[in-house]
């Protein structure tokens, strides 16, 4: 038989049985059917798994093209520890494509289940099959990588020179400094290839490798925290926004920052936080950096910066800028130890200030801050709280402020957008604010529910109106969000562009390097919440509305009064 004609004949096989599957099911009652998959759900979400085994067993044997049960059945048979089963389950649900639902103590994407395969053949003693679905699960871009170095479920393969060389580790953890950095280095260029969405579209595996090359063979002459900026160089390369490191997570040489903070307005960039002791500059506009007029400093960022857009270089452009390593490492000053700003006051008067770096802890992107005064305007009140709402009578208007796309540990976000339903139910609210403008993301998977209650809105009270409040600070998670909206309803947007794409490459494939303990994210899943080939840079608010720092020192914002005046406008007789 030739060779072409085995191919031939195999692939008649395989449509045979795809056809069979197809054309044959076992289902009696297809009403029932439905019923008792409804059933199915409901005992997955409470978890309650030995009533949830026997059904899905039958609605399987029933049909076998819904990957959704086959999954909900590997869950709920690996829960049981009855691994032998929830193998060939999980199996069946990657050979019809995964799943997208959500099942407690599961993880949907199709590399999670691959490493669920892993961890049921490691808890079945099965190590060759363990290490097999753990190098797949990995080189499907699997995110939380460095997380199974520790998990239980490997514990029988923790010694292994083949388990351990998947997380750069060769075994001896007390290595030389310059053979450390070396192994660090060698195993971030690795994680990169592995987990990056499209590596080749920005930054050829050639042209990566002579970056690592190069800095490897720097090591001796350079210090540990240059070290890290060089890192942040490269990560800079990698064009989406998603890739970043944490300065502050290594053990050796972590990046120390001024003991200011600073934010870009529209006619400029001002202090607007600092520690004890430098209190009194608060409000200052900074002009330079050393000699580097504050503009130009700006637009060196981009060299660590690996934006979505250029409003990300605003948002975050002045973060990379209060770390004096960075700087230095920019061509922006040549000491570390003494950082030399040139600002002026409100009146134009120029003073030079003189500030020491000083140790911190990232604790995540950068917000602007509260003003430092006892009576906050209604963005500031309460930013650091995941979601709360509130009722504005004098404009029948329900205001939601929706900082971070997560649960609330004593109440989740679907429970929350119920709540304000039946909050503007009573009140009889005819507009709904939206403010997405410290929303910097989160899960992405529950953010339809925000989305539903904008929907649900506008089909109940068509004679109202949905405002959706965005900025440089709306990003990743809210930015799909924002682009769904922007999509699916008719809501105003106000304020300034958000500072992602509608079609973005996001995600967080987290890596740990095995020897420093820097922490990092890759860039890893594509996002694409918008219509086919939307290449915008941004989404364009329809009132567009920038923050200045008499706005912002003063507490006024001036989007939400625009909002006030369409509000009245519409009110008119």
């Amino acid at each position: 038989m030739s060779h072409k004609f085995y191919l031939l004949a195999c692939l008649f096989l395989l449509q045979t049985e795809l056809f069979a599957q197809l054309t044959n099911t076992n289902i009696k009652d297809p009403v029932i059917y439905f019923q008792q998959r409804t059933e199915a759900f409901y005992l997955a979400e409470n978890q309650n798994w030995s009533e949830l085994i026997p059904l899905l067993e039958n609605l399987t044997e029933q049909y076998q093209l819904d990957g959704d049960l086959f999954y909900m059945l590997g869950i709920a048979l690996y829960e049981t520890k009855d691994y032998q089963k929830a193998i060939p389950a999980f199996m069946q649900t990657l050979d019809l494509g995964g799943t997208i639902i959500s099942v407690p103590t599961g993880s949907r994407p199709s590399n999670d289940i691959m490493i669920k395969i892993a961890k049921a053949y490691a808890l079945e003693g099965d190590r060759a099959n363990a290490l097999l679905w753990l190098k797949k699960g990995i080189a499907a871009r699997y995110d939380e990588k460095f997380h199974l170095i520790g998990d239980p479920a490997f514990n029988t393969l923790s010694e292994e020179v083949e388990f351990l060389d998947l997380f750069g580790l060769n075994g001896d953890g007390d290595l030389p400094r310059e053979e450390a950095w070396q192994a660090d280095l060698n195993y971030l260029q690795r994680r990169i290839v592995e987990v990056h969405y499209a590596i080749e579209d920005v930054l050829p595996k050639a042209e990566l490798q002579a970056l690592f090359d190069d800095l490897i063979a720097s090591i001796e002459r350079l210090t540990d925290e240059q070290i890290l900026v060089e890192i942040m160089k490269i990560m800079g390369r990698l064009e989406s926004g998603h890739n970043l490191i944490i300065p502050t997570s290594v053990e050796h040489g972590a990046l120390r920052k001024l003991p200011i903070d600073m934010y870009q307005f529209d006619d400029g960039i001002f202090i607007v936080d600092a520690e004890a002791g430098y209190e009194e500059w608060i409000g200052y506009k900074i002009e330079k950096i050393a000699d580097t007029p504050i503009g130009q400093a700006l637009l060196k960022t981009d060299l660590v910066n690996a934006k979505d857009n250029a409003m990300q270089r605003l948002w975050l452009g002045p973060y990379f800028l209060l770390m004096p390593d960075v700087l230095k490492g920019l061509g922006i000053i040549e000491r570390t130890d003494k950082v030399s700003l040139t600002l002026s006051d409100d009146q134009g008067k120029r003073e030079e200030l003189i500030l020491e770096p000083v140790s911190w802890n990232f604790r995540g992107f950068p917000t602007i801050p509260q003003i430092k005064k006892d009576d906050q305007p209604l963005y500031l009140s309460d930013k650091n709280t995941v979601f709360w709402y509130r009722t504005l009578p004098e404009l029948k208007a329900s205001y939601i402020q929706f900082n971070s796309v997560q649960d609330k540990e004593e109440q989740s976000l679907e429970a929350f957008t119920q709540e304000v339903e039946r909050q503007i139910d009573q009140d009889q609210s005819r507009y709904l604010i939206l403010d997405l403008r410290h929303n910097a993301g989160g899960d992405g998977s529950i953010r339809k529910h925000m989305l539903k209650l904008l929907v649900r809105f506008e089909a109940r009270y068509p004679e109202g109106k949905v405002f959706v409040l965005m900025g440089r600070g709306t990003y990743s998670a809210a930015q799909n969000l924002l682009t769904e909206i922007s999509v699916h309803t008719n809501a105003v947007l106000v304020g300034e562009p958000s500072s992602s794409k509608p079609s973005f490459v996001g995600e967080a494939g987290w890596f740990q390097l095995p020897y420093s303990g820097l922490l990092g994210i890759v860039s890893s899943q594509y996002h694409k919440s918008s219509a086919a080939e939307d290449f915008r840079h941004w989404i364009a608010p329809h009132l567009p509305i920038s923050l200045s720092s008499s706005d912002y020192f003063n507490g006024y914002d001036k989007a939400m009064e625009a909002i006030k005046e369409l509000i009245q406008l519409s009110e008119r007789p």
